[in-house]
């Protein structure tokens, strides 16, 4: 049977996904149809499939299409936070078998419409006389009836007669509700009442019915939105795509409109006359800050420096004269938040951290009096939010997570509250603070995966970023001499992110990193994928596992409470204890000396660029400082002669002998900020090419100084790559899904 939707005899394009939803919401005519019935109809429970996304998706289409509106439903009626239902009449028999010919008429509707009768309505509310059989179900819509099959199905269906205000017939008497029916729902419309208030005041939140759809259907990733000053249009960034750059979009219009074609664009800021838009690129120096015409033109360069690898968003002084940015350092590890003047280019600092601290994700309020933004540790993943008054210009921490603060920062209207994207709970998903301080609720409805929200000026519009993820790891069996591998064979499939791989010293298990149940914890297999478990359970961010020589422990780095700090777990079944290092600081990356003595990490300790540290694991006492130049994760070479290293967001991998001296640099990859995507064998390196849209692998030769391609994947590179000490296998962590949209939130309250 063909898949028909039809509107006054034209056939109309409906997609398989909402005409199957379409059809199972008309069989179950007046029913709730909860979410998970229809993700076990449409997909099958066991498929994974971003379901959320599909269902709002399909419903939008079936009310563009049927010309509903989620406001007025005629069609479709949304239950928040269980389902739909079908509210359209729906009645039985062949007597009711024709389509209406003459449509119908909306209040103030042209084009096909007809003019209203005794046989037509013209109160707006739905009338047909409509089909549901073998050949399609019809329904009066906007602009004349509609048809769509259902299978295996002889029954008819109408929409009941409607007629004007002030003519009584007897259809209409018959509608009209008794007194009885009237007083009960009045009972229960006041029972409903009364439990959201009471509900209200039990959890201080305000329980809003609200409806997320997606702003645009662009294929690509979306990201970063910022509303303009009316509230009528968002920008965004694309990438992943054959046409990247920055678009904006009309809320619920089409064919956005592209201002820039830079693959690396991102984090636009609409200026307060909506009459800009700025923007944050790559450059040579490390980014660069354009503004260009919201309508399209030629772009502006107004800034270029150093970037750490944290968000580069931006936010316009209310007199529309300056910019808020991330200012960084020279060593490309610290920064402030700086005022950017579009007159003469000058910069004046707004925040003051300390050699330990880095500020981010500027937001000025629009009352132009406070800005917001976000403190961190070097490494990003303990940081707080803080405000400051612009006249003042003390800063005021008003969250104490010490949980990973993600992108860019939204306020209110009237500038009293503050959303944002944290995982404090878990997931990313977004969360609300008075800007005076207080305790932080999360947003009911937006889910996980949520990031970079922003607010309409209005108040009624929340946009946000979506970004979801699973991530796996592959294992590739390597062939001598030539370094290259047979086709990879997954051996970690899980939700969320996995990475960061390590084999035990036999070469049976491996251990990673996942947040598979919501927080970062350390988790072990077989080296088949087989027979996994949790090792820690220590609801934070725990990360980086790597087995002792002896196969007994685990080190791994966790962030109890300010900073990064160095854990040990025995396993099988032991508790996680904490290694003293370098009190005060952010220590991490832990790494083994070849005969178990020693772990190397990384520290901030005293300012400055990371370094590498070692301490003794037997003996305690005061850590070491390894290196001078920087050093974020090292490994020790076989014959324990010389160590190897990457550096924090520098290209690049060194070496230099254990017992000290001069530092080489022997490779210009990996990317710094993917310090951690390389592995170390007895005669050369594997390592990863970050800057591919694919996963590429390559082998570096001590020997000729030679790069052969280990091997090719179609997926883009994940967290963390390793080999086994016999140099047999491989680990490479791979996306295998991801997707990033852009969400509106409609009434958000």
């Amino acid at each position: 049977m063909r898949y028909e939707l039809r509107r006054n005899g034209h056939v109309l394009k409906l997609e398989k996904i909402p005409m199957e939803l379409l059809i199972l919401l008309v069989g179950r005519h007046g029913e709730l149809v909860s979410r998970d019935e229809i993700v076990a109809k449409l997909w099958g429970r066991d498929v994974f499939v971003e379901t959320d996304h599909g269902i709002n998706t399909a419903i939008r289409k079936i009310r563009l299409s049927l010309g509903d509106d989620p406001d007025r439903s005629r069609f479709v009626q949304t239950v928040v936070g269980k389902g739909y239902r079908f509210i359209a009449s729906v009645r039985n028999g062949d007597s009711a078998a024709r389509v209406l010919e003459n449509g119908r008429r909306d209040e103030g509707s042209s084009g096909d419409a007809m003019p209203a009768t005794n046989e037509n309505l013209g109160n707006g509310e739905c009338q047909n006389d409509s089909r549901l059989s073998n050949r399609g179900w019809s329904s009066g819509g906007a602009a004349g009836p509609i048809a769509v099959p259902l299978a295996r199905s002889e029954t008819t269906a109408t929409c009941e007669k409607s007629t004007p205000p002030g003519l009584a017939t007897p259809e209409r008497r018959q509608l009209r509700p008794s007194r009885r029916f009237l007083l009960s729902v009045a009972i229960v419309g006041t029972a409903v009442l009364f439990g959201a208030a009471a509900w209200r005041f039990r959890t201080g939140t305000v329980a809003t019915a609200f409806e997320i759809v997606p702003l645009s259907g662009l294929s690509g990733s979306q990201s970063a939105p910022s509303f303009s000053p009316d509230g009528n249009q968002v920008a965004f960034a694309l990438g992943d795509t054959e046409k990247p750059g920055i678009y904006t979009a009309l809320i619920g219009g089409e064919n956005p409109l592209r201002l820039t074609n830079d693959h690396g664009d991102r984090y636009p800021a609409w200026s307060p006359d909506g009459r800009q838009v700025a923007f944050s690129r790559p450059s040579s120096d490390g980014k660069a800050i354009y503004v260009v015409p919201a309508l399209g033109g030629t772009e502006r360069k107004v800034y270029s420096g150093p970037a750490t690898v944290f968000p580069w968003s931006l936010s316009w002084s209310a007199d529309g004269n300056s910019l808020a940015f991330s200012e960084s350092s020279a060593d490309r590890t610290h920064a402030r938040i700086s005022l950017l003047s579009l007159a003469d280019s000058s910069i004046t600092p707004l925040t003051f951290p300390s050699q330990q601290e880095l500020d981010y994700a500027p937001a000025i309020s629009p009352d132009g009096s406070t800005l917001a933004f976000v403190r961190s540790v070097v490494t990003g993943m303990v940081s707080d939010l803080y405000v400051v008054r612009l006249v003042e210009g003390k800063p005021k921490r008003i969250t104490f997570a010490n949980r990973a603060i993600s992108c860019q920062l939204a306020w209110s209207a009237d500038s009293s509250e503050i959303v944002f994207s944290s995982n404090q709970g878990g997931d990313n998903t977004l969360w609300r603070i008075s800007a005076s301080g207080g305790t932080a609720q999360p947003i009911a409805g937006v889910g996980a995966g949520a990031i970079g929200p922003t607010l309409s000026p209005k108040g009624n519009w929340l946009a946000y970023w979506r970004l979801l993820r699973r991530h796996g790891v592959w294992r590739l069996e390597l062939h001598e001499p030539e370094h290259t591998g047979a086709s990879p064979v997954q051996v970690i499939s899980a939700k969320g992110l996995n990475g960061r791989p390590d084999f035990s010293p036999d070469g049976k298990k491996f251990a990673f990193e996942s947040d598979r149940l919501g927080y970062h914890d350390i988790w072990s297999c077989d080296s088949d994928g087989s027979h996994c478990e949790q090792l820690t359970s220590m609801h934070g961010l725990a990360g980086a596992a790597r087995w002792s020589p002896d196969g007994r422990y685990i080190a791994f780095e966790f962030r109890p409470k300010n900073h990064s700090e160095i854990f040990l777990v025995e396993v099988p079944g032991g508790r996680p204890y904490l290694l003293p290092t370098l009190s005060g600081s952010d220590n991490g990356g832990p790494s083994w000396s070849r005969d178990g003595k020693w772990i190397y990490f990384y520290s901030d300790h005293g300012g400055g660029p990371l370094q590498l540290w070692k301490v003794s694991v037997a003996r305690g006492g005061p850590p070491v400082q390894v290196t001078k130049n920087g050093g974020v994760f090292a490994i020790e070479s076989q014959d324990r002669r010389f160590l190897y290293y990457s550096k924090f967001d520098v290209p690049g991998i060194w070496k230099m002998a254990i017992d000290g001296g001069a530092e080489t640099r022997i490779l210009d990859q990996p990317d710094g900020s993917d310090w951690y995507n390389w592995g170390l064998a007895q005669d050369g390196i594997y390592f990863a090419d970050s800057q591919s849209l694919h996963s590429n692998v390559y082998f570096l030769d001590f020997a000729t100084g030679r790069k052969t391609a280990v091997y090719t994947s179609d997926k883009r590179h994940g967290a963390g790559l390793a080999i086994s000490h016999d140099g047999r296998f491989l680990l490479d962590a791979e996306v295998d899904f991801a997707d990033s949209s852009i969400m509106l939130v409609k009434n958000f309250r």
